[in-house]
């Protein structure tokens, strides 16, 4: 996976249109299907409960197909590469233990490379991440840890770039 430059701005408008528009659907949806069901269903003197969470069910199934359908459409490109983004960083941080202790292998040379260029990869997406968000609360802490690495990369003699990592090399960790 590489880190693609997108425009920010267009980014954040896709997403709080494309929210907007999943949480409206669920509240018309949901209130939709619950009085159908209510209207259907309904019998004087009993709790619409069951037929009230069938409803919210019901709106639930048809947001997730209309959002599986448009998934792949132009205008969600930057919502579907920020979201492929922290997929791939949460599945760096669930092997974070196993990465960590790849880190301290000096005797294993393939072993070691692979971790650097992993760690670079979620330390640079990160960066990246956060930049898209506007999370600057750890951005600092995170230049920290990020100048750290280059100058253990530096002591090293390795050169890394984000585009060498691929996610085959959380597999031989």
């Amino acid at each position: 996976m590489e880190l693609k430059q997108i425009d920010k701005c267009l980014y954040k408008r896709r997403l709080n249109r494309f929210q907007a528009a999943l949480v409206a659907g669920l509240f018309i949806l949901g209130l939709g299907f619950s009085s159908l069901y209510i209207e259907l269903f309904s019998q004087p003197g009993e709790s619409n409960f069951v037929l009230n969470l069938a409803g919210v069910i019901s709106a639930l199934f048809v947001v997730a197909v209309a959002a599986n359908l448009v998934k792949n459409k132009p205008w969600m490109a930057e919502i579907r590469y920020v979201w492929q983004l922290k997929q791939e960083l949460n599945r760096i941080y669930r092997a974070s233990r196993k990465l960590e202790a790849a880190l301290q292998q000096d005797d294993d040379e393939a072993l070691l490379q692979r971790a650097l260029v992993i760690r670079y990869f979620s330390l640079h997406g990160s960066k990246h991440l956060y930049q898209l968000e506007n999370n600057t609360l750890t951005l600092d802490d995170l230049n920290l840890q990020i100048a750290e690495f280059d100058q253990r990369l530096a002591a090293l003699g390795k050169t890394i770039r984000p585009e060498d990592y691929q996610p085959q090399l959380l597999a031989g960790l």
